[in-house]
């Protein structure tokens, strides 16, 4: 009897502290980088909507190795803004983002945009 008490408590704990890291996730994260000829306005996402969709952290944050940092790095640490070629920031980002919402339409899930700018950059009169 007690050891199926105890089992109870752990599972419980386990769910607490599962949901305690969900739930700690920020809700909205805005993506501002300082490209030297910006047009476009920040993208505005749900992290935990795409933490939901995707579970592995790694799929987005791709050099994030958990046992060395407890945050992942910013891409701009990599990337830079002012780089205009395959591995410059802005083509990294739209390879990304959008080649992952392509992939999903493709096979039929819920996505989100793919192709319109203002999908994803929220319009300047807003």
């Amino acid at each position: 009897m007690k050891k199926w008490i105890k089992g109870i408590v752990v599972i419980a704990f386990a769910t607490a502290a599962i949901i305690g890291i969900v739930l700690a996730q920020a809700e909205k994260i805005t993506i501002d980088n300082k490209y030297p000829k910006k047009v476009q306005t920040p993208v505005i996402l749900s992290h935990r909507a795409h933490v939901a969709a995707v579970k592995d952290c790694t799929v987005c944050h791709h050099t994030w190795k958990k046992e060395e940092r407890t945050t992942p790095q910013k891409c701009v640490e990599c990337h830079k803004a002012d780089d205009m070629g395959e591995n410059g920031l802005k083509r990294v980002y739209h390879a990304q983002c959008q080649g992952c919402h392509k992939d999903l339409a493709t096979q039929g899930k819920k996505t989100g945009p793919t192709a319109k700018c203002s999908g994803c950059h929220v319009s300047k009169t807003k």
